[in-house]
């Protein structure tokens, strides 16, 4: 009987431990392609140049989206637009002008809003060659969770390979009870050196959060943020991207 009871406690632990497989599983099945509409908007902060002296920017913009068998299609309002075209006769005149909205308009990347509408491919990706360091009961937000804890291989080319000595990626993915991703970060530090006397260090974290509508996993909200110093130089920069699925 002792025999017994242990073998069906293992098996059960074993069944819990492959976490990773089942978000592997759920991402496989949440690939709808149900027609979508949304309103993008899109936050940026940066800060470079010397630490005692930095040059900060920011801004944001916004557009429609939908995605659908004709594809996916933006719509940007003839007001932000306008804002557009005044920053760039500004900057006709002096080049030392600013322009936020030009900036935030370009950070609205067509394939970085598929990919939002798209959570499932774009997790799975990211997940390539993932390996499972850890899983336990956690709470996202109130609600009963898996917690994941991955580490990452992130590839890299064979000329970023030149220049990157250490580079250390690991990830955060928080599972609802019926296996659907709730949260996800993914942190990445790297080292390295260029031009043979350049050293550089980066690190970056991105925080989503995900909604399941149907079979199609949406990324609500991604943050992204990212530092860096080298040759004297400092940098850090912050960009929101959020998704309102109307």
């Amino acid at each position: 009987m002792r025999t017994s009871l242990l073998m069906l406690f293992l098996a059960g632990t074993l069944l819990r431990a492959d976490g990773l497989g089942d978000l592997r599983a759920t991402l496989a099945r949440l690939g709808g392609q149900a027609p979508i509409k949304a309103m993008a908007t899109y936050q940026f902060w940066s800060s470079q140049g010397k630490p005692s002296k930095p040059v900060i920017t920011q801004g944001q913009a916004s557009c429609s989206v939908e995605e659908g068998p004709q594809g996916l299609q933006m719509d940007w309002g003839r007001p932000l637009l306008q804002v557009a075209a005044r920053e760039a006769s500004a900057q006709a005149r002096d080049p030392e002008q600013k322009a936020p909205t030009r900036k935030a308009i370009a950070g609205l990347q067509p394939l970085d809003l598929w990919d939002g509408l798209n959570g499932a491919a774009a997790l799975s990706h990211t997940l390539e060659g993932a390996q499972e360091l850890d899983e336990k009961a956690a709470d996202w937000e109130g609600k009963p969770a898996r917690l994941l804890e991955l580490k990452l291989n992130p590839g890299l080319s064979r000329q970023d390979r030149k220049y990157v000595k250490d580079m250390q990626a690991t990830a955060k993915v928080w599972i609802g009870p019926d296996g659907t991703p709730l949260a996800a970060q993914t942190t990445t530090r790297m080292k390295g050196r260029a031009f043979l006397v350049i050293s550089f260090e980066q690190q970056s974290q991105d925080d989503y959060t995900f909604e399941r509508l149907g079979q199609r996993l949406v990324v609500l909200r991604h943050t992204a943020a990212s530092s860096g110093s080298g040759a004297g130089q400092q940098g850090a920069s912050r960009t929101i991207t959020t998704l309102q699925v109307q």
